[in-house]
């Protein structure tokens, strides 16, 4: 459940550069700290000054303690100060119930101890602790975000506030909704739902922790030149203990070694992030976009079978792709992916239709011989339909092999192979040549649809 559909709000969010929450689950975004520097989102333009300001009270308390105990009176007050727990409100990060973990006690001492050794060997510059995933074991991006969240949750409460008053998100207009004071209560989590601006947030990577730090350090040309070289070939033999522990020692409580790689670190900087970047939000946001369209099936006659409807149903997949810019939503995306939307926008669209005409329709049913796209039937009158992009090497065999072995398993000759064109106009007119060819010599073959998805020029371009 996204905000914007349970406040039936449309797109005003997406307009208003807010991040449109799923309200039911976390979404694997995070704040970035180095995104947070450079916004301008007014709530936030000191936001990155107070977190720094908050960390070198910290290292003041560590540079006054003696030693690592909790009877030294000044690492007593580092530990309490390192105390962070996750803001669900905004719902971004890895949990995978209502609440997350942030910082707990034990994990908050490891860090204070390690930050001890790094402040002694004269390390002072609050950054390193930005840099905490690198060396510090079970802390990754998403942790770091509840840091930086809890750090400035007064600066996104202020902007929820004024976003809430700009869209008119408010107990008088919403009767049915509950209200903390001025914040909407999240139905699912019971938390105040905090909102928070794209400009501000990255993507979170891929694995479930920050575990696996190979990445970063293959892609940090700063670190790696600090790096042991007999260390950094065998890299990827350590385990993730070894490595962080490595980091730790070798890098971060090595005062000059540390400097370097904080100034590197410093001098980066991060693109404004796109949350539709991430495949799973953005089915979320396309299917939010499907419902939007209003899709109004008007039956102007009746279907007299599975194949008829599934005819009605690919035309209108193609109209959304050639005249209602579907094109861009397939070639937006990463290549490995495509078929995936493209499966999930017929299989969208088509379901209101199904339902008006008692059929049904099934998404890789799987029966006997591998998947196929789509399969609409009527009791025992089926159609099938294959769904291939040009791009695939296997668009032939798909259309020669695959779908007639998916035929003689549901037992249907009413087959449709759909050719998605992705600008290869060989391949088009290989595949258009060969159905012609089967066809003249009289051949049973599947219906051939080639739809065309290249990109088009603007009307005024055209």
């Amino acid at each position: 459940m996204l905000l914007s559909d349970y406040l039936r709000i449309g797109n005003k969010l997406d307009l208003n550069g807010v991040f449109d929450p799923v309200l039911n689950e976390d979404s694997h975004f995070f704040i970035n700290l180095q995104r947070l520097k450079k916004t301008d989102v007014p709530e936030f333009l000191k936001s990155y000054e107070k977190i720094h300001d908050y960390f070198r009270k910290i290292i003041k308390l560590l540079n006054k303690a003696e030693r690592k105990a909790k009877t030294d009176t000044f690492y007593r007050q580092a530990l309490r100060m390192f105390n962070f727990s996750e803001v669900n409100g905004i719902c971004l990060g890895y949990a995978k119930g209502t609440t997350g973990a942030g910082f707990g006690r034990g994990l908050g001492e490891q860090v204070i101890s390690n930050a001890f050794d790094i402040v002694k060997a004269g390390v002072v510059d609050p950054e390193f602790f930005e840099l905490l995933p690198l060396f510090q074991d079970n802390v990754g991006a998403d942790r770091l975000s509840d840091m930086i969240a809890t750090l400035i949750l007064d600066d996104i409460k202020d902007y929820t506030k004024r976003i809430n008053e700009e869209l008119g998100i408010n107990h008088a207009k919403y009767k049915k909704y509950h209200f903390n004071g001025e914040f909407l209560i999240n139905p699912y989590k019971h938390d105040d739902i905090l909102l928070v601006p794209v400009d501000i947030l990255h993507k979170l990577p891929v694995a479930e922790s920050w575990e696996d730090i190979d990445l970063i350090v293959s892609q940090n040309i700063i670190l790696r030149a600090e790096m042991n070289y007999e260390v950094a070939s065998e890299w990827r033999k350590y385990s993730a203990y070894e490595r962080k522990a490595y980091l730790r020692r070798e890098i971060f409580t090595d005062r000059e070694a540390c400097q370097r790689i904080l100034a590197g670190y410093r001098n980066e900087e991060l693109d404004i992030f796109d949350p539709k970047e991430s495949f799973p939000y953005f089915l979320k946001k396309l299917d939010q976009m499907i419902k939007n369209m209003g899709i109004k099936w008007v039956i102007e006659r009746e279907i007299k079978d599975s194949y008829d409807a599934s005819m009605e149903i690919i035309a209108f997949f193609r109209h959304w792709v050639e005249d209602l810019k579907g094109w861009e939503h397939i070639l937006g995306v990463d290549s490995r992916n495509r078929e995936k939307v493209i499966q999930r926008v017929i299989h969208g669209q088509a379901l209101a239709f199904i339902e008006a005409n008692r059929l049904d329709i099934s998404c890789e049913p799987n029966e006997g011989r591998g998947p196929v796209d789509f399969k609409i039937s009527r009791g025992d009158d089926k159609t099938i339909i294959e769904v291939k992009l040009s791009s695939s090497n296997q668009y032939l065999h798909g259309y020669e092999v695959q779908i007639e072995e998916y035929g003689k398993a549901e037992r249907t000759d009413q087959m449709i192979y759909v050719l998605i064109d992705l600008g290869h106009p060989l391949k088009i007119k290989k595949i258009l040549e060969l159905h012609d060819k089967r066809y003249n010599d009289g051949e049973d073959v599947p219906t051939l649809i080639v739809i065309d998805s290249t990109e088009k020029k603007s009307a005024s371009r055209a």
